[in-house]
């Protein structure tokens, strides 16, 4: 008879056969298909306007994170014992509590996006207010889509959760929009922003209809399972370390918005757009291994540190022929966005030098938090962040763009370098003890 642990390996094995593959092929898909909306809004949008709406699509999708106070990031951890074995009610607790609480923060959001801006500019009228504003009533939709993402992904579902959200979702939107411009004859900023929130809201619905069908939750209530301090303790700590390292992909964009030159923006946004392509791939891996990690942390030191070499042998085999082809081919790619925006190829190399190194250091991080070790990650994406945002201040105002991603590659870098050694450190101090 095979050993627990060789069975166990070979069951992870087989997982990662299945699911990895299909993934880093929705993940693929998802970038063309990002991809070609994101072509289209710059031909259909002046530059400073494609880049007034990459902010607020920012805006929205980081608050829509933050809203969740962490509980779709701690739902693997949370919830895939639970549907793995059945017990869908205790999911339903779970999806409950941070329905609330992100319903109730998305209310705040709103009217303080809202009254920020009425009183800046005087008046209520919204045709006069920076798109971010129209498009914060979008916070809640992404907190709702984004936990039933989760919820799918921890019952091991990981083509429904991340298939609607990377290839329906883009292709929706350029629908949406294509459709638009034949009844209208011609689409701006407004309508793009409306068309943007729509598309949320219906990608939402039909997963959580998904959700229904499949019977996970049961939307019925069992308080024996509810323990809101256990989870926001977990939670919390994994939200901070997400939105800091969504705030260093986006606070670029922010910067440069308000000290670099307004046609850059869009420049700028525009090679973040094809370095995302990296984000997907280590989101597209994470997400494969995150529901078998707690797992197998439970069933030993041996397991656990099977399930992340493998995820991070998947993480290089996914990554290094994106980011070659991205550092290759930066300046036709980005061609296809217009005439200008050829220029920002030094950007797109230096974004994918940054990202890459990231993305090699993700499972390190998830193995930290989930070894409750998530406060050094806390501590090394704020210090990325601080340095990030110096760096920012002190060369967009020389270098423009080129200085905005010499500070991300740097920062992101010296981040997963950071998050690598602590790993180490915590793995061998667990073998001593």
């Amino acid at each position: 008879m095979a050993p627990l642990h060789q069975v166990a390996m070979a069951a992870l094995s087989s997982h990662l056969r299945r699911g990895g593959l299909a993934l880093i092929a929705i993940a693929v898909a998802g970038f063309a298909a990002d991809f070609g909306l994101n072509v289209g809004l710059s031909h259909l949008l002046a530059a400073h306007e494609y880049g007034d709406y990459k902010v607020a699509h920012a805006f929205a999708a980081f608050f829509g994170v933050a809203v969740l106070l962490g509980g779709d990031r701690a739902a693997p951890k949370a919830l895939s014992g639970p549907l793995a074995t059945g017990e869908t009610a205790r999911a339903w607790e779970y999806l409950r509590f941070y329905l609330g609480i992100a319903l109730a923060l998305s209310a705040a959001v709103i009217a303080a996006t809202w009254g920020a801006s009425a009183l800046h500019l005087g008046q209520l009228d919204p045709r006069g207010h920076h798109p971010v504003v129209w498009m914060s009533v979008a916070v809640p939709l992404y907190a709702a889509g984004a936990l039933s993402g989760r919820a799918l992904q921890s019952a091991r579902f990981p083509v429904l959760a991340s298939f609607p959200w990377r290839v329906v979702a883009p292709m929706l939107f350029l629908l949406l929009v294509g459709a638009a411009i034949w009844s209208q004859g011609a689409v701006g900023l407004p309508e793009v922003v409306t068309l943007a929130v729509a598309t949320v809201a219906v990608v939402g619905a039909g997963q959580w209809w998904i959700l229904r069908r499949l019977k996970m939750p049961r939307f019925e209530r069992d308080p024996t399972f509810r323990a809101p301090r256990v989870w926001l303790t977990t939670s919390v700590p994994m939200m901070g370390v997400f939105l800091v390292t969504l705030a260093l992909n986006q606070s670029d964009l922010y910067f440069m918005e308000l000290l670099g030159d307004e046609a850059e923006v869009g420049h700028y946004a525009a090679a973040a757009t094809c370095a995302h392509f990296l984000l997907l791939i280590q989101t597209t891996v994470v997400g494969v291994i995150a529901p078998l990690l707690q797992p197998a942390l439970d069933a030993g030191p041996e397991e656990a540190r099977a399930t992340r070499r493998q995820g991070e042998h998947l993480m290089l085999l996914a990554l290094v022929p994106a980011a070659v082809l991205l550092t290759a081919a930066a300046r036709p790619i980005l061609s296809f966005f217009g005439a200008g925006y050829p220029r920002a190829a030094p950007v797109l190399v230096l974004l994918v030098i940054g990202n890459s190194a990231w993305a090699l250091a993700s499972l390190s991080t998830l193995w930290l938090q989930y070894t409750n070790r998530g406060q050094v990650v806390v501590v090394v994406t704020l210090a990325t962040l601080a340095l990030d945002s110096l760096l920012n201040a002190l060369l967009i105002p020389r270098l423009g763009m080129r200085g905005a991603a010499i500070g991300t590659a740097i920062t992101m870098c010296l981040a997963a370098v950071a998050v690598v050694v602590a790993r180490r450190r915590e793995a061998a101090r667990s073998q001593l003890s």
